[in-house]
């Protein structure tokens, strides 16, 4: 009997132990799903190019603009941008056709870009940064449609039905190990926390801090470095109002 209630018990803990492990690695790799009544100024951008087509994140900050980094809207011709505004971001409704024509760069620094919609959004914005009150060491949030999931050691994206959300940390970090050598980020912050990142497809996404978007995530975390990255918005703060007629509080 001694011998049974000891092998219950281990078998108890062992289906606790697992739950557990499955249940870190949804919330970790994968983000947890974000409340439906929120994130509504999330943007899911989709190129098309024939046959092709690539998947990254934007913020409403304007019922007439969306922010967004540089390197997710092409420079050319031959390629075509739509974006899903909403709580259904689903490709198979009517996507917003964006007109490559109304695309702005910022001069000094290419990844970061603004959208002009062709028709107004009727969805609130989301809040513009208070730049005296900026995160230099606090908790923002990330969000994405990439579901990670780890394989034999490696990472691998899946497009997720769902927005999914995480939390990471403000940190100090050393631009000149964490910037890709294709950019030049000189206006940028760093974040991180324990085996939680984005992943390719999330960049252009906003970074929140108290419900007000900070950042423009442009890089995950590299083999180069452990921090993922955005560009500071309150950096740009005179172009988006110059080009957007928006005003900073």
């Amino acid at each position: 009997m001694a011998g049974m209630m000891t092998g219950l018990l281990l078998l108890l803990l062992v289906g606790v132990t697992v739950g557990r492990v499955v249940d870190l690695q949804k919330r970790i790799l994968g983000g947890q799903r974000c409340d439906d009544d929120k994130h509504q100024y999330h943007v899911k951008l989709v190129q098309y190019e024939g046959t092709d087509d690539f998947l990254c994140g934007g913020t409403l900050i304007h019922k007439d603009w969306i922010l967004t980094a540089g390197h997710c809207v092409p420079e050319g011709r031959t390629t075509s941008v739509k974006a899903f505004l909403g709580k259904d971001r689903d490709p198979e409704t009517n996507p917003v056709n964006i007109d490559l024509n109304s695309i702005e760069r910022h001069e000094d620094n290419p990844d970061i870009a603004l959208l002009k919609l062709p028709v107004s959004s009727v969805l609130i914005p989301a809040d513009l940064p208070q730049c005296n009150a900026h995160p230099a060491l606090g908790e923002v949030q990330i969000a994405g449609y990439k579901l990670t999931t780890i394989k034999k050691g490696k990472k691998e994206s899946h497009d997720s039905p769902h927005l999914l959300c995480a939390k990471m940390d403000v940190v100090q970090c050393d631009p000149r190990i964490c910037s890709p050598p294709e950019f030049n980020y000189d206006h940028i912050f760093c974040y991180q926390r324990n085996e939680v990142d984005a992943w390719e497809g999330d960049s252009g996404g906003g970074v929140m801090f108290n419900d007000r978007i900070y950042g423009v995530h442009v890089s995950s975390v590299r083999e180069a470095c452990v921090e993922a990255q955005a560009m500071d918005v309150c950096k740009y703060k005179k172009w988006i109002e110059e080009s957007t007629g928006l005003i900073f509080p």
